[in-house]
């Protein structure tokens, strides 16, 4: 996965110009030559402090869109805006001083691509053909008999979002996807069978989604890695040894099917700027990376970083339920509290504006300041947040969307 560009030049604000409406994307990162924790953005953010990552960027890549960063909240300050295209480092008046973020030239109103994210509504009846007596939601309903209707839907229709119908309580049991559309029987299996229903979200919509990201490459070091098309280091190959961060360039994006590292610890990502999903290997063969699932994904690749793989596959993993674990400390220190569920509040485990610090052992979730998954929300990606920015102590519901 990749997207492919021509470096842009960096524009003063100004002088905008219309675009054609889209979807627009920005990744933020933590260091220059795009190291360190990532935010990205696909929305208007008037306060990245609501996202714990303001005053942190000092490189970006532009996925999609023109942006407009500003180094005050409500895009006030010094701007810039920003075309496709990537920046490795960025001038000093915006390093580490970033603090809100907007896509600009495709929306005349103040909302931007992604206004409606979480939004949606859905109606059940209790005959077929949209008939009978109904129950509109347009939000999460762990258990339909609270409002009299466990077991009675048998059409539906979906004006907004995408929903999950589920036989149990706490969306448990047999579920089936209901896309937007008007649904005259809900199908084999689930007619007067549905006790739960919640909206589904996905990492790839968030507006706002945080991930642990890569440690800047140690200093100094030497090493060389050889991609190969073929298993067994066979077909073509290409020779690496410093920093590759889209691998399109190359002619070699999700082609590489075996690897050789002869020297030092390579980290391989399945996106391009070394985001999505990465994998460090040590020197040695790697004859068939089916092995570790990352054969033909492989779009970033550059040294550095601990080992977690070898030539010989490690067993599959242990399985760990998802979930985060809060600490009321930075860096992993102070009282601790376990979440493995959706929590509307987490006053009910005493966690309420607590967390400082934060480890997410599975699963993709989202952290929201006011109860109910409202105020400011932010995915995060499994991986470890010593600290929480402009997130700290304002936690107070999160749920998992992946």
């Amino acid at each position: 996965m990749r997207f492919g560009f021509r470096v842009a030049a960096l524009l003063l604000a100004g002088g905008l110009v219309a675009a054609a409406a889209q979807a627009a994307e920005i990744t933020l990162y933590e260091h220059a030559n795009f190291a360190g924790q990532q935010l990205t953005l696909r929305g208007w953010t008037r306060e990245i402090d609501s996202t714990g990552f303001n005053d942190r960027a000092s490189s970006i890549v532009v996925v999609s869109g023109r942006w407009e960063l500003c180094t005050d909240a409500d895009f006030g300050g010094t701007c810039a805006v920003f075309t496709r295209g990537e920046y490795p480092v960025i001038d000093a008046r915006l390093n580490d001083r970033i603090s809100s973020a907007r896509e600009v030239g495709s929306y005349a109103d103040r909302r931007g691509s992604y206004n409606d994210y979480g939004r949606g509504r859905i109606q059940l009846f209790d005959e077929p053909d949209l008939r009978g007596r109904s129950l509109r939601l347009d939000a999460d309903a762990p258990s339909l008999g609270r409002s009299g209707f466990n077991d009675r839907a048998v059409s539906v229709e979906v004006t907004q979002g995408t929903w999950e119908l589920c036989a149990d309580d706490d969306f448990g049991g047999d579920c089936r996807t209901y896309a937007p559309g008007r649904y005259a029987d809900l199908g084999f299996g689930m007619s007067r069978q549905v006790s739960s229903a919640r909206l589904l979200r996905s990492a790839g919509e968030a507006p706002a989604f945080v991930s642990p990201g890569l440690p800047p490459p140690p200093p100094n070091q030497v090493g060389r890695a050889v991609l190969f098309s073929e298993r067994g280091l066979r077909g073509t190959s290409l020779a690496i040894s410093g920093p590759v961060a889209d691998l399109d360039r190359s002619n070699f994006n999700d082609r590489t099917a075996s690897l050789y590292i002869e020297s030092g610890v390579w980290i391989a990502c399945r996106d391009s700027f070394f985001r999505g999903e990465c994998r460090s290997f040590a020197p040695g063969r790697y004859d068939n990376l089916n092995d570790f699932g990352f054969e033909g994904v492989i779009s970033s690749v550059r040294p550095g970083g601990p080992s977690v793989a070898s030539p010989s596959p490690a067993p599959p993993p242990v399985s760990i339920q998802a979930g985060i674990e809060f600490f009321s400390e930075p860096d992993f220190g102070g009282e601790r509290v376990m979440v493995d569920r959706d929590l509307g509040e987490l006053d009910r485990v005493g966690f309420n504006d607590r967390a400082a610090s934060a480890v997410v052992t599975a699963g993709t979730w989202e952290m929201c300041t006011d109860v109910r998954f409202g105020g400011s929300c932010a995915v995060f990606a499994p991986g470890r947040y010593p600290r929480m920015g402009g997130l700290t102590r304002q936690v107070s519901s999160v749920r998992r969307i992946q």
